[in-house]
């Protein structure tokens, strides 16, 4: 009899639903990963080699010990650096765990409005993880037809664009993203936005809610602490709650998209402080949101279920 009082109650508590705090953290796809080593031909050019913290190598045995104690999923990396040979070289540092490295942005900001693009880019494509390029430099035409006619090769390959701001301006994105309805886009680290704890400057808001009206460019929630001009930066939520406010006003809970920015995030804190402060946002944001925010939004803009 006691037997059987035992087993009723084991499975009445296995059909209990989970209370919220019990609930398993959705793991996140991280859509901004850098890694670079020093021994490539332009190592890593942009990082001073005073700074103790990011002047080294960063390679995906380092990311391991992050996966090893953080829910992450999937993750897309992004080319650190213009060095076109790097587009490949991303592709190959990755390609022993494809379930983890689910997708690779490039960088073709040297030769976007060339002759070279086209075939280079057609190339790098017959990698399925290969799921679009960033421009972080602009081409010295700017905005040529040229530069047009390679941003309508990359629609129509399904492939993404990734935007760093300061190269582009909103305007010219939002130019760029109704001439080409089609080309998906994803303006990185929060549209380039510099915190110092003041109120956000109402123009750059102005254009901010601009760009956003169109439906193919989505907001990357990316380098929260490297948005901050004084390092380190807050690692205390209300102190970006106006621009994450101002991000889900704009672009809600269907055109955001998680990227931690690793490793440049250690100059602030570790892998799980940023993630903490993105998914503690989120989570007041209503049930489903933080998966969307943290996962969904990524797998469906980079088409990681497709690839």
């Amino acid at each position: 009899m006691m037997r059987s009082v035992a087993c009723c109650c084991l499975v009445i508590f296995l059909l209990r639903p989970a209370s919220a705090a019990e609930e398993v953290e959705i793991p996140a796809i991280d859509c901004h990963v850098h890694f670079w080593h020093l021994d490539r031909p332009e190592g890593i050019y942009w990082i001073p080699k005073v700074n103790q913290t990011l002047y080294r190598s960063f390679l995906p045995k380092d990311f391991s010990e992050v996966v090893k104690s953080n829910p992450v999923g999937g993750v897309v990396v992004v080319q650190a650096g213009q060095h076109i040979p790097d587009n490949q070289w991303n592709l190959d540092l990755t390609a022993h765990d494809q379930k983890l490295y689910r997708g690779v942005v490039g960088n073709l900001s040297t030769v976007i409005g060339s002759n070279e693009f086209a075939p280079l880019f057609e190339k790098l494509c017959q990698d399925k993880r290969y799921v679009g390029y960033r421009l972080s430099g602009r081409p010295s035409e700017g905005l040529s037809e040229e530069f047009f006619r390679d941003l309508e090769l990359t629609a129509g390959k399904g492939r993404t664009v990734d935007f760093l701001l300061g190269g582009y301006s909103l305007a010219e994105i939002q130019v760029i993203a109704k001439r080409l309805p089609a080309l998906k886009i994803i303006i990185n680290h929060l549209g380039g936005i510099v915190l110092d704890g003041n109120p956000l400057d109402p123009n750059w808001v102005k254009s901010f809610q601009a760009v956003a009206k169109c439906p193919n460019v989505v907001c990357k929630v990316s380098a929260l602490y490297g948005r901050v001009k004084e390092q380190p930066a807050p690692r205390e939520l209300d102190f970006y709650r106006p621009v994450l406010d101002l991000a889900f006003e704009c672009y809600g809970e269907d055109r955001l998209v998680f990227g931690s920015d690793w490793p440049v995030t250690r100059m602030t804190g570790d892998y799980a402080s940023v993630l903490a402060l993105t998914r503690g946002y989120f989570e007041g944001k209503g049930e489903g949101v933080p998966g969307k925010v943290l996962s969904g939004n990524a797998m469906r803009f980079y088409g990681l279920d497709s690839r």
